[in-house]
């Protein structure tokens, strides 16, 4: 029986729609038997709802938690209200998992990526975007060799960030976060779990980034070579 332990970074936008639909998929594949940790130092409000799925005010992590609990009782899901540092990464992110990283800052993704390379065995799914585009990255290692390029090869904005961790912003630098589309949000979401759908589920390395853009409604997807 596969044994899927998973780790969620953000429960914003993208977060909150992928872990319902990725939970739902686990929790009715028989064959499936998942853990799922959620990482998020942040804290519903109501000016969320526009766009992020929750029950009730409070701390995103902890909320969806018990939320999901109750929903899929086939799983186990963990929380930790916390947002990822170099400090901590090692804590949460181990050997041989599938960790989706729903984030919007690049020095996050690049402290993620740079852990993840270190690995023997991991699955990487990294998703952002803007008002009305966005992408999925899919980096895969296994036996201590990459299979894709890990996701600072091709982005230098996410290999020399020049914005914040949320840890390093101010209380009201948190709250301004940049204008966000429901649609958008749902686009990287669903992206995502084709990418999850084809490197565990299939074993298909299939694409290592799909670029979309819902304003022509075209979607682009590269197989990007090792460097």
């Amino acid at each position: 029986m596969p044994d899927y332990q998973i780790v969620v970074v953000g429960l914003g936008g993208v977060g909150t729609i992928l872990i319902e639909r990725l939970a739902r998929f686990l929790n009715y594949s028989r064959d499936i038997n998942s853990q799922i940790l959620l990482i998020d130092g942040d804290t519903y409000e109501m000016k969320n709802y526009a766009r992020q799925e929750f029950s009730e005010i409070g701390s995103k992590a902890e909320v969806k938690e018990l939320e999901l609990q109750m929903k899929f009782p086939r799983m186990r899901f963990l929380s930790e209200n916390a947002f990822i540092t170099e400090a901590n990464v090692g804590n949460f992110i181990k050997d041989g998992n599938i960790v989706f990283m729903c984030v919007d800052n690049h020095k996050t993704r690049k402290i993620i990526s740079n852990y993840c390379k270190n690995l023997k065995d991991v699955t990487l799914i990294s998703g952002g975007n803007e008002f009305e585009d966005g992408n999925v990255q899919v980096y895969v290692r296994r036996e201590g060799s990459d299979l894709t390029p890990d996701i600072c090869a091709y982005h230098p904005e996410i290999q020399d960030p020049t914005d914040k961790l949320p840890t390093e912003m101010s209380c009201e630098e948190l709250s301004n976060s940049a204008p966000q589309l429901y649609f958008t949000n749902l686009g990287v979401a669903t992206i995502m779990c084709w990418a999850f759908y084809n490197a565990i589920i299939r074993g298909k390395y299939l694409k290592s980034e799909v670029y979309f853009d819902i304003t022509t409604m075209t979607a682009d997807s590269k197989t990007r070579t090792l460097k």
